[in-house]
Parts: structure tokens; sequence; C-alpha cells
């Protein structure tokens, strides 16, 4: 952090609060907007809460107390936030969105913007409601052909095509965030689906070559992202984790969930002992008896882990054929710890596996946590950035009215 700069120093339309909302922790981010530096992260901290243990009044506590503690030693009392978060609804397609430009003209941010959102504008089935439309790439016609690229601005043609990923949640999702902003006085000015920041923060440190596939394995979901020849191509989330092959193990051995989470976390799932112990009626020594339960655990693990990924593997292969001959599967989330993990997903995958972005020395969770602040920031500011431009197209004599619902300083 630049040690000459405060937030201060940049109006209010400038800073952004963002809350990340996952299983067991709840961080707060605190970014700015500034020419000097591009949107950056300025202060983050992280609170251990479990959201899904919550009731609505306690999330809203929640939230209240973790505001309180990362924005008041800043001086800032925040007015709006985005809140960036899982679930097991979200899925994703593919939209297109266009702009007929009549002849070669020079296209200039306002038909990418109307391509985009043409884009936004498809319809949703009554159970689903759209959180947000990622472009992956950009289609330009002129009159010696096509072109595909990744930002069409100042690139010469008579049509645009925006070629995008809508991800969608089930219908709900944003009127319960909501619900809980406005218990607090702020206002919700965007809801981020997690798996695109992670995108977002991961996408520039991966190898460009073949698949990428992003493995998240959290505590209650798991997502796959899949970016071939730089492009997103993929997103599906499904409501297992960690947390599940910990109820199975704690099943298996009769034990509660923190004896059988611990056991999780000695296990190795791609060194499966033999069934010599198992079934044994005699008394055991206490080494004998660690060994029986670690046995029983690693093949529990295996079969859980192994049946939800084969199943993943087969589907990518089949719908579409979405994964390659050549590529990396890139390990992230909680589960990431589960030893023998990285081995036996390589075995299911046919693909290196590498934690995280597969740099050395580099705990994951750390670096998860890294990839996935600077990825909603990116997503707040794209979406901070559009809704000002927006203001002042349509209202520029109001434009500075903004000012009083995002931020203000602390008396």
């Amino acid at each position: 952090m630049n040690g000459q700069w405060t937030m201060l120093e940049l109006p209010a339309e400038n800073l952004i609060v963002i809350a990340l909302v996952s299983s067991h922790h709840l961080g707060i981010t605190v970014a700015a907007l500034d020419p000097r530096h591009g949107e950056e992260p300025r202060r983050h901290k992280e609170f251990a809460v479990r959201w899904a243990e919550l009731s609505q009044a306690g999330r809203a506590e929640a939230l209240r107390d973790a505001l309180e503690q990362t924005c008041r030693p800043m001086n800032l009392e925040p007015r709006s936030i985005f809140i960036a978060c899982s679930d097991p609804s979200l899925s994703a397609t593919s939209v297109t969105g266009w702009s007929a430009l009549g002849e070669d003209v020079r296209i200039s941010a306002h038909e990418r913007a109307f391509a985009l959102g043409r884009a936004r504008t498809h319809a949703t089935a009554d159970d689903r409601e759209q959180l947000d439309v990622v472009p992956t790439y950009w289609t330009i016609r002129t009159r010696d052909g096509q072109l595909d690229c990744d930002d069409p601005v100042g690139q010469i043609g008579n049509h645009l095509t925006c070629h995008a990923m809508r991800v969608t949640s089930r219908r709900g999702l944003q009127s319960e965030f909501r619900a809980i902003c406005e218990d607090l006085g702020l206002h919700l000015e965007g809801l981020i689906p997690q798996p695109i920041a992670l995108y977002r923060g991961i996408s520039g440190r991966m190898n460009k070559g073949g698949t990428q596939l992003v493995i998240d394995l959290g505590a209650r979901h798991t997502t796959l992202i899949v970016r071939r020849k730089g492009r997103l191509l993929h997103l599906e989330t499904h409501p297992f984790g960690g947390d599940s092959v910990t109820e199975r193990i704690s099943v298996a051995l009769g034990v509660d969930l923190v004896r059988a989470d611990d056991i999780k976390h000695e296990i190795d799932v791609d060194e499966v002992p033999g069934d010599d112990l198992e079934g044994q009626q005699s008394i055991f020594g206490e080494i004998q008896e660690r060994q029986r339960q670690h046995s029983i655990a690693a093949r529990t693990a295996a079969e859980c882990l192994g049946a939800f990924f084969r199943d993943r593997a087969r589907n990518l292969r089949d719908d579409g054929d979405l994964l390659s001959q050549r590529g990396q599967v890139h390990l992230v989330g909680r589960g990431a710890a589960i030893r023998g993990l990285v081995p036996f997903l390589s075995a299911v995958f046919r693909l290196e596996v590498v934690l995280g972005t597969g740099s050395k020395n580099t705990d994951p969770g750390a670096e998860l946590d890294g990839l996935l602040v600077a990825g909603v920031v990116k997503c707040a500011a794209d979406r901070r950035i559009e809704h000002l431009v927006e203001q002042a197209s349509s209202i520029r004599g109001a434009a500075g009215g903004i000012a009083a619902w995002l931020m203000q300083p602390l008396a």
C-alpha cells in the first residue's frame, strides 16, 4: 500500500467496498479507482463467520461488525456495497449481442457497450435470475471478412458481435442479500458471482495453450471453470465440497464431525491402505485403531471424491468436448489441502494438476485469498465505471448526486 496516499484524497465515487461471503469466512475489501494507480485494493480483513449457519439477523450483524472493524479505522462509512458470493445454483450459458454499424467505421466504446447491452437482454427462466454477463471475445465483420478479438474498441468494421458468458442463479438470491443490506441502511450496488471473480483473478497467471481447468473445491461448493485458447468457455457450480467428504467420513467411522474433519486432514486419498485391518473384531491398540480409522477414512474419501470428479470429467468431455489432451488443472479452495488430491485428480482428468497458479513455495489458501480479492476488485471496478458512465450520459447535470449514497467520511 502506498504510504503517501490516503483514501480520503479520492472522491466518494472512486471508493468501493466489497464483502466476500464464503462458507467459513467473511472478508471485507476497501478498494480505490484512481487515475494514478487504476483499481487497487487498499485494505482487506477476514473474519471467521459460518455464513450458512446464521439467520438473516445474524448475517446482518456479522456484516455490520465486519464493516465497522474494517472501515472505521479508515474514517469511512460505506453507504453502498458490492457482495461477492457463491451458490450451488450458479450456472452459465453462452449468449451473444450485436451492433449493426452499416458501413466500415472505427468502433467506439459506445458500440461496444451497445452490443454488450443486447447480450444482457436475453430472457431468463421464471426460477432463475441473471447475475452477470461477461464478454469472452468479440467478432468484427468488415468488407474484407471478419476477425475475432479481445477488445473491439479502435478496430474497423461494419458489424460487431459480443460473445459472452451469462451467469444466472436461483431466483431470490439477490433479494436475500438486498434485504440484509437494507437492514444495515446500505445500497446493494451489485452481486458478484465468486467464480467470475476467481477467473478474473487467476486468468492472467494461467498458461495460454491447451485447456485450463480451474477447480475451486470449497467447503460447501465446488466450481469448475474451463478456459481454452485464452477464452472462458464453461462454468458450473455444485453443492459438493470438503464438508461433504467430512460428513461421509463421520458416517463411515461413527465419529463426530470435528473428529472426522481432523482425520480427513491426516489421510492421503492417493494412497488408500488395503482391507487387512477392516472388519477385525479384536481389541486394537491405539496405533492399530488409528490405522484402521485412517484406512476406512481414506477409502471413503477416495470413493466420494472419485465418484464426484469422474462424473465431472465425463460430462466435460461428452458435453462439447471441453477437455483437450493438453493443458492444466488449477486446484484451489479449502479442499485443496486434502493430501494426495493432486495426483488423484491428475489420474481422473488425465491432465497435469497444480495447486493454485503453480507457483512454488506458495500456500494455496493464501494464494486463493489474493486471487479472489484481485478478481472482485476488477469486477466491482468495471461495474462502478459502467454505472458512472451511464449516470454521466443520462443525467449529466445530476451526476454529482451519486456520491451521497456511495461513501462518506465518519464524523
